[in-house]
């Protein structure tokens, strides 16, 4: 394994501040669970007793805090759901037809073939009536059919950051999949994302295999319909009989040369990249108590307007007093204490930010680049204040800021994308998969299966299957 970065994970790599362990990105998955693919993956290479996972609140998994300061809970299971919407708005409409569609079109995903052909949107479409009718919708497409309030619009889209697209942009297909996904179990890793990635590690090492940090590709050999060798920025070449590419497949693509790909190939490779954000992490004192202040094992997303998409267009501009915040305090999942220190706490604060103005800034100085970046910051923090923890800043022990050139820079991820591809419709039908023009390279990468933990878990095992087949 090759890894540009000095940790492995990627978005889910922590890095340690005065004692604060952090996961840069990641912070609660799902299909943990007995006869989930994580689960099941563990099992397949057994560590199901070593990484093991704490499951969220059930009563609320996540909690919204709507413009009116009402607090809604996101339990396990859409009656639920549906229940604590109606309670906290009796006036709501359309949920009946929503969900009637919701469950409709989880039932026909689940029965999907792995490849879907062409054909099959001919010979099978009669079986999927609900897929075939939504497949290029958006989450707004759905709400205006079933006729869904304004309430119950910002209740079910306030997990904004878990696609980072509001509803009139964001596929249908990968709402409900997220949706059912952590409606049937949110989890956190008992030992944090670190031993997480850190024991996948030293499992490859054990079983005969070795990581390369800091060895970032910068250039893959082909001839003819293979690929022969990859150098990396330090001068080293290797050589493999397969090699499966993690990297962004566009900027993949630019290593190897656009010449070797096809028409249709390229038009695949040529997608919109997700949106992405700031985020802050605040290591917390002993004297801060999380439950005085009402947080515990849950999220939580406060939405400062009552219309995704205005808050969108706010977030756009740097309004972050218009927008909406995510807050997660890792050290309430888990009874693990090893990532602060005696008695402290961590607390992540995110939002959705465009990439330019940061760009821009850092492309004019580093001084410009970080007065927009920590000024932001504050105007986060201030919302946090204002909202949930009055005297926030006297528990402050450290202060670190990501910001979207933070996760170009780290991560390699162009123009910051959180999710690589952006979860449209246009690029959930015709999607990239594993295959390219070579032989022995496969793609595994957000943009050419699904994004987060779960979607690199699905992706990877589906990969591994094939390669056996091949093989066999």
């Amino acid at each position: 394994m090759l890894e540009a970065h000095d940790v492995p994970g990627g978005y889910a790599h922590t890095f340690s501040m005065h004692g604060y362990e952090f996961c840069a990105q990641v912070h609660y998955i799902w299909d943990c669970g007995e006869g989930g693919k994580i689960n099941e993956f563990l099992k397949q290479i057994g560590l199901q007793d070593d990484i093991t996972f704490e499951l969220f609140d059930e009563d609320g998994y996540d909690h919204m805090i709507m413009p009116d300061a009402t607090r809604v809970k996101i339990p396990y299971g859409w009656e639920g759901l549906q229940r604590n919407i109606e309670a906290a708005y009796p006036q709501t409409t359309g949920l009946d037809d929503f969900f009637k569609v919701v469950r409709a079109i989880r039932k026909e995903m689940a029965n999907l073939p792995k490849q879907v052909h062409w054909w099959d949107y001919i010979v099978k479409a009669p079986f999927f009536p609900t897929l075939m009718k939504y497949r290029n919708a958006t989450v707004q497409d759905l709400f205006d059919d079933c006729d869904v309030s304004i309430e119950a619009r910002t209740i079910l889209t306030a997990q904004a950051g878990d696609h980072l697209l509001p509803p009139n942009e964001l596929s249908v297909l990968y709402f409900i999949g997220l949706l059912g996904g952590y409606g049937a179990g949110a989890y956190y890793p008992t030992r944090h994302f670190k031993y997480y990635m850190q024991r996948l590690v030293s499992f490859v090492e054990e079983h005969s295999g070795a990581v390369y940090f800091e060895e970032e590709v910068v250039s893959i050999d082909v001839r003819d319909d293979a690929v022969t060798e990859v150098r990396t920025r330090s001068g080293k070449t290797f050589t493999a009989k397969n090699y499966i590419c993690n990297m962004d497949p566009q900027t993949a693509a630019g290593l190897i040369g656009w010449e070797h790909f096809s028409r249709r190939e390229r038009r695949l490779l040529e997608y919109d990249y997700s949106d992405t954000g700031v985020m802050v992490y605040l290591g917390l004192k002993s004297s801060y108590q999380p439950e005085k202040y009402g947080f515990g094992n849950h999220n939580t997303w406060h939405c400062f307007d009552w219309d995704m998409n205005t808050m969108w267009e706010a977030g756009r501009k740097l309004e972050v007093e218009k927008t909406w915040l995510f807050i997660s305090t890792p050290t309430t999942h888990s009874p693990d204490t090893t990532s602060t220190p005696p008695g402290g706490h961590i607390m992540e604060i995110g939002t959705f930010t465009p990439y330019a103005p940061f760009k821009a800034a850092l492309d004019k100085g580093h001084h410009d680049y970080m007065t927009l970046k920590m000024e932001f910051a504050e105007r986060m923090i201030d919302l946090v204040v204002k909202h949930h923890v009055p005297d926030l800043r006297d528990h402050i022990e450290v202060r670190v800021v990501g910001s979207p050139t933070t996760n170009e820079d780290f991560c390699l991820a162009p123009f910051g994308n959180a999710y690589g591809s952006a979860m449209r419709p246009e690029h959930t039908t015709t999607r990239l998969d594993a295959r390219t023009p070579f032989k022995n390279l496969y793609w595994c990468n957000a943009s050419a299966g699904s994004p987060g933990i779960y979607g690199t878990v699905l992706t990877g095992m589906n990969l591994f299957e094939r390669l056996q087949e091949n093989a066999g």
